[in-house]
C-alpha cells in the first residue's frame, strides 16, 4: 500500500512490473512497468463475485488527479451493484463498423470537420464501407477484412486509400474510446495504393476555345449566369471550387483588387488573400447581385449558393471537345500559364495558397520554358564570327598519334580513329 501522490508517481521505479494500490482509496491504484509505462487502474469485485479490472489511463496522458475522480465514480458504481467493465465488453461484443460509424461522426467528426469533409465521409461509408463491412462486428474485424475491401477497390485507387483511411480514423478513435483493445488497430498495416497526379493543362487555343463554350451556353440557356461566371472564375483565378461557390459579397475589396477566404483547404494557417485581375473584376463587376442572398454564385434555394457545378460542366466540356477536362484542371492550366509566362514557382504557390513547396513543384518543369528561351537569347552572343577561318588540323606524329582536345586518338590501318 501507497499514498498515491503525484512525487510518489513520479519517483515510481520498478524491476518487475508491479501495481501499487492506494492506501486511501481501495481499489484504486498505479501499474507500473520495467519501462516506465505507468497506467491507473481500478479493481472491485462484482456482486457475484468475480474480479474485475479496469485501466483509467496513462499518467501523463491523464493526472494522478483526474484518474482518482473516474476511480471513485467506477467504484460507486460497483458498490451500488453495477459492473463497468462487464458493461464495456458486453458493448464491445455486440458493437458493428455501422455503429461505430455513427459514433464517430456524432462524437468526433461533427463541429470538427467541415461540412464538405462531412459529407464525404458520408459518402464513402454509404457507398464503399456498408456494403461490404457495415454489419461486421468490431470484435470480430480482421486485417483480411480491411484487405479485402482494399483490394475490391483497387480499380479505382482514390477511392480505395480514401475508404481505408477512414477506417483507420475510426478504429484510431474506437481505441481511445476503448471500444476495441489497444493497439490492435487491424487497418495499420495495409499499405495504402500508388496515386499517380494526374496532370491535364489546357493549351492556349483550348482556353479560348472553353471561353468561347461557355458564352454560347450561357446564351442559349444551356447554363445558367451563375454557373457560367464560376466557371470563369475558375479560370480567371485558379481557386479551388469551394472557394469559388462560397465567395460572398462582402469578401470583394474592388478598391484593393482582391477578395478574402476565410474558411477554406488551409484555413487553419489563416485566411487567405486572392488578387484579382483584370478579368475577374469586370466579371464580378457585371455580375447581377440577389437581393436577400450574400452569395456571389446564387444557388437555386433562397439565400444559397451553388452547389456543385458537375453536370453543367460535362455539357460545357462536351460542347467544347474538352472530354477528358476536369473542374479542377482549370486550376492546373492557371498555373501552367503563369510558369510559362516567367512567373516564380514561389509567387505561383502564393497565387494558389499553397502552403509548402511540394505543392507547387509539379509546376517546375512548366517554368523551365522561359529560361530556356532566355538562355538562348544569350546564346547568340556566343557564335563565331562568319568570316573567322576553321582551325587548322593538327597533323598526325610518328607512329600514326594526334592529339585532339586532350585525347589521344590513334589512326589504325583502316584510317579509323580509335580514342584511347
Amino acid at each position: 500500500m501507497a499514498k498515491l501522490s503525484k512525487a510518489f508517481i513520479d519517483k515510481a521505479e520498478v524491476v518487475r512490473e508491479k501495481i501499487f494500490w492506494d492506501d486511501s482509496l481501495t481499489g484504486f491504484g498505479l501499474r507500473v512497468k520495467p519501462s516506465g509505462l505507468k497506467t491507473f487502474v481500478v479493481q472491485y469485485r462484482t456482486q457475484a463475485g468475480r474480479s474485475r479490472r479496469w485501466s483509467i489511463g496513462k499518467h501523463g496522458v491523464i493526472t494522478h488527479t483526474e484518474a482518482r475522480k473516474q476511480a471513485i465514480k467506477l467504484l460507486a458504481q460497483a458498490s451500488s451493484g453495477a459492473d463497468p467493465v462487464g458493461d464495456r465488453e458486453r458493448k464491445r461484443a455486440s458493437a458493428t463498423v455501422g455503429d461505430l460509424f455513427k459514433r464517430y461522426m456524432a462524437e468526433h467528426c461533427e463541429g470538427r470537420c467541415k461540412p464538405r469533409t462531412l459529407e464525404a465521409h458520408k459518402w464513402l461509408y454509404a457507398k464503399l464501407i456498408k456494403p461490404r463491412l457495415g454489419a461486421r462486428k468490431l470484435v470480430e474485424l480482421t486485417r483480411s477484412d480491411l484487405a479485402k475491401l482494399h483490394s475490391d477497390l483497387r480499380d479505382k485507387p482514390y477511392n480505395a486509400n480514401r475508404a481505408l483511411g477512414l477506417m483507420r480514423a475510426m478504429l484510431n478513435w474506437a481505441e481511445r474510446q476503448e471500444l476495441i483493445e489497444p493497439r490492435s488497430n487491424p487497418a495499420m498495416l495495409i499499405k495504402p495504393y500508388r496515386e499517380s497526379k494526374r496532370e491535364r493543362f489546357l493549351s492556349q487555343k483550348e482556353l479560348q476555345d472553353l471561353l468561347r463554350t461557355i458564352d454560347i451556353c450561357e446564351q442559349d440557356e444551356t447554363v445558367d449566369t451563375y454557373m457560367a461566371a464560376a466557371m470563369r472564375m475558375l479560370v480567371f483565378t485558379g481557386c479551388r471550387l469551394s472557394e469559388i461557390l462560397t465567395l460572398r459579397w462582402d469578401a470583394i475589396d474592388f478598391h484593393q483588387e482582391r477578395f478574402t477566404l476565410a474558411e477554406h483547404k488551409t484555413s487553419q494557417y489563416g485566411a487567405k488573400l486572392i488578387p484579382l485581375n483584370a478579368a475577374a473584376l469586370a466579371l464580378l463587376r457585371d455580375l447581377p447581385r440577389c437581393a436577400g442572398n450574400p452569395y456571389v454564385m446564387v444557388g437555386g434555394k433562397e439565400g444559397a449558393h451553388l452547389v456543385d457545378l458537375q453536370r453543367p460542366w460535362r455539357r460545357v466540356r462536351a460542347r467544347a471537345g474538352l472530354e477528358d477536362v476536369r473542374l479542377h484542371d482549370l486550376r492546373h492550366s492557371f498555373a501552367s500559364f503563369a510558369a510559362a509566362a516567367g512567373v516564380s514557382l514561389p509567387i505561383i504557390g502564393g497565387l494558389l495558397g499553397h502552403r509548402s513547396v511540394q505543392a507547387t513543384a509539379r509546376y517546375a518543369h512548366l517554368a523551365q520554358e522561359p529560361l530556356k528561351d532566355a538562355s538562348n537569347a544569350v546564346a547568340k552572343y556566343f557564335k563565331p564570327a562568319p568570316d573567322r577561318p576553321p582551325p587548322a588540323p593538327v597533323p598526325a606524329n610518328e607512329g600514326g598519334v594526334r592529339a585532339n582536345e586532350g585525347r589521344v586518338v590513334r589512326l589504325d590501318k583502316y584510317n579509323l580513329r580509335v580514342i584511347s
